[in-house]
């Protein structure tokens, strides 16, 4: 017997021992009370942190709720038992689907609940005080499916730990289902540059998260890819065989479909789910590369429809049913190739062509009009498919949540499939450019959008006080810090080289004060953090505050240092000078907070990437410095990059790292 079956063998036996328990059960072992604090509000607002027990007595005999509860009890002063202190709450089951009703006697809580994450939030609404003494508290949800996904395909793969904290939180919220989009980073047998120096995860860790998941009604999906965005695993020797273009897999070839039936073999076996995503998105080149040598030009929907229909058997052969992102349909059909361009038109021969046991994922993280979000749900009904709706919590190329961004897209969205009936809606949380996100702040967008599906009310007290119970965090710090996306882009601003200065010498030419008033933005947001941050699991506020003030010190020194070169003025040139050095030493400190981030949360690969880049920020400062020093002993007269960046604007500037550390595009 396996490891990977052993342990799935202890996992089912321990299962039917749980649900073997009497109707009021104790922990074998429980953790003691005061090793788990509550937090809560005071009537100012401030955050804190107190002792108090929540007991449930009565499970309703229900074998799922009673093992999510014992789950969540390690991180929550929720104990499973007949306490005699503190709160107690007892369970029934309705038949109602989507409902929730809580009512409070004193010191209990009677519960009634139609699914496992109703129950599990009902609990986070009592462990926040939500539920007022002698009145009744309802919740209903339109949506069977509510959901994340979580990029682990640019460099931050999350650790199993870490992401078991992260499913007692959502849980909590009420959250039923979780992917964790893996391109190439899973370990797949006699596949060795599979994932390679990826922080692939193993079969063993897989099995774990799912099992954990489990235990908390949230179902597993897998999130891979079949068609494009392979070009990890393409760039390998061992795969050349197999590829289409830089990203694309060939299609009609036998060994494609021989290394697709092993990823989803793969998948079938660890996960209990019978759904699975197999991506296909964005193939943009498909069938113009070796496919186009072999096979010559053909319509790009056929090859798309064909290649599908393959996948398609596959996973019937293992028991799975896929699902699809949509968008390749939407912008072939496109003459602009646009994914959402309203004059785009499907033939109907293309639509009778797909696969009917297909799902259909309508991603769209932009649009802040909900009709639009209504049309094109309406557009995949039209084509015979009912749409899963995949929105956006933004952490792609940011550093902090952009909760501003998330709430303007995300919120008219959930309202558009509330309108229209969609039953499963989950959030993309993508990682472009690097991962460099700090990942926990996104609970803030995850907190606000459950409470969107909740709830159509907006009871803004309730979700801070939900907010600061499970993540002992303010929501409305979150908020604060998250405006500094809106300055100037942060990412362009550390990725921008010193010397060429393509985005801030761009936004100097634009507008003179742009650069020093970005600086008192970020210095302000500062500020708050300092006066506010008291810690928590939502963010570590520390690490942003030295990035805020290393954002700050650097603005000012291309505003010191553009003004001073261009008028050689020797004094304020030796300030640039010394504001270069000043920020070499700050530099080190913020290198070392990111590496702090980093391992807090995620596997080790992928974080050379930042240490590389944050060591060019060095030496390109360095390099500044000597540069001045030139200039300062009449060695030279003038520093080429500079003069070449401030002559002329720059068109629009993405804050991608590729696009800002050097003025060519070899790396």
């Amino acid at each position: 017997m396996t490891d990977l079956e052993m342990l799935t063998s202890s996992l089912r036996l321990s299962a039917l021992l749980f649900l073997a328990l009497p109707r009021i059960i104790w922990l074998d072992k429980p953790v003691p009370d005061d090793t788990v604090s509550a937090y809560s509000t005071d009537s100012k607002g401030k955050i804190m942190k107190e002792k108090k027990l929540y007991c449930v007595q009565d499970g309703g005999n229900d074998g799922k709720l009673l093992s999510a509860i014992q789950t969540i009890g390690a991180e929550h002063p929720i104990r499973l038992g007949d306490g005699k202190n503190g709160i107690k709450v007892s369970f029934s089951k309705t038949a109602s689907p989507g409902t929730l009703s809580m009512v409070r006697k004193g010191q209990s809580v009677s519960v009634s609940y139609s699914e496992t994450n109703m129950a599990l939030r009902a609990l986070a609404s009592i462990l926040s005080d939500l539920i007022p003494d002698g009145e009744t508290v309802c919740e209903s949800s339109p949506f069977a499916s509510l959901g994340i996904m979580l990029d682990c395909s640019r460099n931050a793969v999350m650790t199993v730990g870490h992401f078991k904290k992260w499913m007692t939180k959502l849980a909590l919220l009420g959250y039923n289902m979780a992917m964790l989009y893996t391109e190439d980073t899973y370990q797949l047998l006699d596949e060795p540059f599979f994932g390679f120096m990826r922080g692939a995860y193993s079969s063993e860790e897989l099995a774990e998260m799912d099992a954990f998941a489990s235990s908390l009604g949230i179902e597993m999906i897998p999130c891979i890819q079949t068609l494009g965005h392979l070009e990890q695993v393409l760039f390998w020797p061992e795969y050349h065989s197999v590829k289409d273009t830089n990203s694309v897999i060939l299609v009609d070839s036998e060994k494609t479909y021989a290394l697709i039936d092993k990823m989803i073999g793969h998948w079938a076996k660890l996960f209990k789910t019978r759904r699975i995503h197999v991506g296909m998105d964005e193939t943009h080149d498909l069938g113009r590369g070796k496919f186009m040598d072999l096979h010559g030009h053909q319509r790009g929907f056929d090859i798309f429809n064909r290649h599908l229909e393959k996948v398609v058997e596959i996973c019937k052969k293992h028991g799975l049913s896929p699902m699809i992102w949509s968008d390749m349909y939407f912008r072939m059909g496109s003459k602009t190739n646009e994914y959402y361009d309203k004059k785009c038109e499907i033939p109907q021969n293309v639509v009778d062509a797909i696969p009917k046991e297909a799902g259909l994922v309508y991603w769209d993280y932009y649009h802040e009009d909900k009709d639009f979000y209504l049309d094109w749900i309406s557009r995949h009904r039209a084509m015979g498919f009912e749409p899963l709706m995949a929105s956006g919590v933004w952490t792609w190329v940011k550093f902090f949540c952009d909760i501003q961004k998330t709430e303007q897209t995300a919120i008219p969205c959930v309202e558009a499939c509330r309108e229209s009936g969609v039953k499963e809606v989950f959030f993309t949380m993508w990682g472009d450019d690097g991962g460099y996100c700090d990942w926990d702040s996104a609970f803030a967008g995850l907190a606000i959008m459950a409470e969107k599906a909740f709830s159509d009310k907006n009871d803004g007290e309730a979700l801070c006080k939900r907010f600061a119970s499970l993540f002992g965090s303010d929501l409305d710090l979150s908020r604060t810090v998250s405006q500094m996306n809106s300055i100037l882009s942060p990412t362009a601003i550390l990725w921008d080289d010193p010397l060429m200065m393509i985005h801030q010498g761009n936004e100097k030419l634009k507008n003179d004060k742009a650069l020093s008033d970005a600086a008192s933005k970020f210095r302000e947001i500062s500020r708050q953090i300092e006066r506010k941050a008291e810690g928590g699991t939502a963010g570590d506020f520390k690490h942003i505050k030295l990035l805020l003030e290393f954002l700050a010190d650097k603005l000012d020194l291309a505003d010191l240092l553009i003004s001073s070169y261009a008028q050689r003025d020797r004094k304020s040139l030796r300030n640039s000078q010394k504001a270069a050095a000043a920020l070499i030493k700050e530099l080190a400190k913020l290198a070392k907070s990111f590496r702090k981030l980093w391992y807090s949360t995620c596997k080790p690969f992928g974080f050379e990437t930042m240490q590389i880049r944050l060591a060019g920020q060095r030496a390109r400062l360095e390099e500044l410095v000597l540069r001045i020093d030139s200039v300062l002993e009449r060695k030279s007269d003038s520093i080429p990059e500079l003069d070449a960046g401030l002559k002329r604007k720059a068109g629009h500037v993405w804050g991608a790292y590729n696009a800002l550390s050097t003025g060519t595009r070899i790396h």
